[in-house]
């Protein structure tokens, strides 16, 4: 009983979390998804390679790397060793 009453209690600050992140990161991507290139980067992200991005989106592994390493530090990006996850 206690068991399920303390994951019951878990999974509801989990939720509460994720709830108040989505309003933040929100309020972040608008601002730096205002390009149509940024949101297809961002869309992008994740799902392939960063020389996949560039081939698509006709950018520089620079512009790439450039922004991935911004929305990590805005905390829009997680980086799992030579990639990068979006955070929700």
């Amino acid at each position: 009983m206690v068991d399920e009453d303390l994951r019951a209690a878990l999974q509801r600050i989990e939720e509460l979390v994720r709830a108040i992140a989505r309003v933040q990161i929100a309020m972040v991507l608008e601002r730096e998804l205002a390009d149509e290139k940024m949101r297809q980067l961002y869309a992008l992200t994740g799902t392939v390679t960063a020389g996949k991005v560039t081939k698509r989106l006709k950018c520089s592994a620079t512009t790439v790397a450039n922004a991935w390493q911004r929305w990590e530090r805005l905390g829009l990006l997680v980086r799992e060793g030579r990639r990068y996850r979006k955070v929700l």
